[in-house]
C-alpha cells in the first residue's frame, strides 16, 4: 500500500468517527504531533489522551472532510489538507481547516506537523 493510500485510508476512518482506532493503526508508538501553536503530543499514549479529551468536549461534527491528499513515496511523507465545522458541548461552534503533513516509518506515522488557516 502506497503512503497516499495510508492516509486516504487514515482520513477515511476519521470521517468515519473511528478517530482513536485510526491512531492505533496508523502512528507510531513513539510519534511526535506538532500543533500549529507549537506544541507537541510525545508518544501514543499521549496523543490518545489528547484526542479523547478533544472528544468529549464535542457536542455534533456539522460537516468535514479531505480537500487534498498529495503524497512523496520516496521521501516517505503525505500531506492531507481538510476542513471540520464543529459544535462544542459549551455552545462554540469552530471550523477548522488545516494541512497535516505527516512522516512516515513503514505503515506508522512517525511525526507530525499540523498547520491550520487563520
Amino acid at each position: 500500500m502506497s503512503y497516499y493510500q495510508k492516509a486516504k485510508a487514515l482520513f477515511k476512518m476519521i470521517e468515519e468517527g473511528k478517530l482513536l482506532d485510526a491512531l492505533d493503526k496508523y502512528y507510531h508508538e513513539n510519534v511526535i504531533i506538532i500543533a500549529d501553536d507549537g506544541k507537541e503530543r510525545k508518544g501514543i499514549e499521549e496523543a490518545r489522551d489528547y484526542d479523547k479529551k478533544f472528544l468529549k468536549e464535542i457536542q455534533e461534527v456539522m460537516g468535514g472532510g479531505v480537500k487534498t491528499i498529495t503524497s512523496d513515496e520516496k521521501r516517505a511523507i503525505t500531506m492531507v489538507e481538510f476542513w471540520i465545522n464543529i459544535k462544542f458541548k459549551n455552545g462554540n461552534k469552530i471550523k477548522l481547516e488545516e494541512v497535516a503533513v505527516q512522516y512516515w516509518e513503514g505503515d506508522y506515522i512517525i511525526k507530525e506537523n499540523y498547520y491550520s488557516k487563520k
